[in-house]
């Protein structure tokens, strides 16, 4: 068995924990400048910037995989 779910799992909590320090970094630059229409403390701001974070994260993750191993 190539992947075992020791493995698999390590992966997994890696990417919700990148994501979300990743979303923290997006959330740091984007909600602290002048934003007229958005508060800092929004909801709507947390949940753009967790998923800008995740996107970041699974393109890093998606690209490692395909520069190691597709091509």
């Amino acid at each position: 068995m190539e992947f075992t779910p020791y493995m698999i799992s390590i992966m997994v909590f890696s990417f919700l924990g990148i994501s979300y320090f990743m979303g923290m970094l997006v959330h740091s630059a984007f909600m602290y400048e002048d934003k007229n229409n958005m508060k800092k403390d929004s909801r709507t701001g947390w949940v753009l910037c967790m998923v800008a974070g995740t996107g970041i994260t699974g393109w890093m993750f998606y690209y490692g995989y395909y520069m190691n191993f597709v091509r």
